[in-house]
């Protein structure tokens, strides 16, 4: 008799992203500063180091367009398909399009 293989919505997921998120480089606080405004575009850059509002591993090197900003979250439109998605994420995960 065997054990029926485990599965669910979270099953496999260190596997599936462990190439996305690992970084190396220590982190300063300059992303706390940056300013961002409604219309501005805004890469979605996946951080390990923060956990919470973590976005899916699919909009991990997206370019959006800021709808909401709040203080410590943005809301992004992403354009994914035909479809357009709102991701709303925190700081971290996100810098301006264009900058290194």
């Amino acid at each position: 008799m065997t054990t029926k293989k485990p599965s669910g919505h979270s099953y496999g997921f260190r596997h599936k992203s462990r190439a996305v998120m690992t970084k190396d480089a220590p982190r300063g606080v300059s992303f706390l500063l940056r300013k961002y405004n409604v219309g501005d575009r805004a890469l979605v850059i996946i951080d390990p180091r923060q956990h919470k509002s973590l976005p899916h591993r699919r909009y991990h090197g997206k370019v959006g367009v800021v709808t909401e900003v709040g203080r410590r979250a943005v809301t992004l439109d992403i354009k994914l398909g035909n479809k357009t998605k709102t991701l709303i994420t925190r700081l971290d995960h996100v810098k301006p399009f264009g900058v290194k």
